[in-house]
């Protein structure tokens, strides 16, 4: 899709992080910018300042693991612009780190919610109307969790590889029906965003009844070292915009994970054990 000027896109978990640099980005491309987002005010100000940069924005609140909030955002995106043509899928949360049997249901719940299903509804609620137009472009932000297997991530490996398997999914299907309607799968490694904060936006019915907090001055040290090799949330919002013109469906923010996916391959191939140990950072820390 290479032109992009006046056309819609549609960016979901745009209040910060990279959906509001894609916000930015394709607002600076000349399109007209949709944000949903399930923090209200944060949406507000991030819509303000997307709008400030000369980009006609439409807010909306939007909670993308309920079928009836997500019914309301196409509605909302279809009465002030009609058909979008780039949808980005790109809300996401990450559930508390450890082993499974230390997870809860709502852990669960919350991460497939959001993660898996914010994805699907997002499918169900476009495609029809892209498809009767054949021509548009979705973006999945899935995660290097859906090319690896790491430890320690159960719910956000499987909602990540989730997103991958339907954006490939989509694409076959596209391809099948001779469609020009394109999708593009992310699959970024280290980013700095807050999605280390989701904990803030998990839903009251879906929370623990314990939390377990990690020690500050191993969260400051943590922060430290993730800081020097993550990649601006800009950044990505540029390589999202060169594979949305090119028509290119994967896109990865960086080529740190390579090994390890062809590790993981050919563990496949070979049918040996997964290859995944340690933490899924370890391919920067170890560099």
């Amino acid at each position: 899709m290479r032109d992009l000027e006046g056309k819609t896109a549609v960016i979901t978990g745009s209040a910060s992080g990279m959906g509001l640099a894609f916000a930015e980005c394709f607002g600076n491309a000349g399109m007209n910018v949709v944000m949903a987002d399930v923090e209200e005010k944060a949406l507000r100000v991030a819509a303000s300042r997307v709008e400030a940069a000369g980009a006609s924005v439409l807010p909306v609140v939007t909670d993308v693991s309920d079928e009836a909030s997500m019914d309301h955002l196409g509605e909302a995106v279809q009465e002030a612009f009609g058909t979008p043509h780039l949808i980005c899928l790109n809300a996401g949360v990450a559930a508390p780190t450890g082993p499974m049997e230390s997870l809860t249901t709502n852990d669960w719940k919350w991460t497939l919610g959001v993660n898996l299903w914010g994805v699907i509804h997002g499918i169900r609620v476009f495609l029809p109307a892209l498809r009767e137009r054949d021509e548009g472009h979705f973006v999945v932000t899935a995660s290097v969790a859906g090319l690896t297997s790491y430890p320690w991530l159960g719910p956000y490996n499987a909602s990540k590889h989730g997103a991958t398997t339907i954006a490939e999914t989509l694409h076959a299907e596209l391809a099948e029906l001779g469609s020009r309607v394109r999708v593009s799968c992310l699959c970024p490694g280290a980013v700095a965003t807050n999605i280390g904060e989701a904990e803030r936006n998990r839903p009251k019915e879906l929370e623990n009844e314990t939390v377990v907090e990690m020690d500050a001055g191993d969260l400051s040290e943590f922060a430290n070292t993730f800081s020097g090799f993550a990649k601006p949330p800009s950044a990505v919002a540029e390589m999202v915009l060169a594979a949305v013109v090119e028509d290119r469906f994967w896109i990865e923010t960086d080529e740190v994970y390579r090994d390890a996916i062809r590790s993981r391959h050919r563990a496949i191939e070979g049918q040996d054990e997964p290859p995944a140990r340690g933490i899924i950072l370890n391919p920067y820390l170890e560099r």
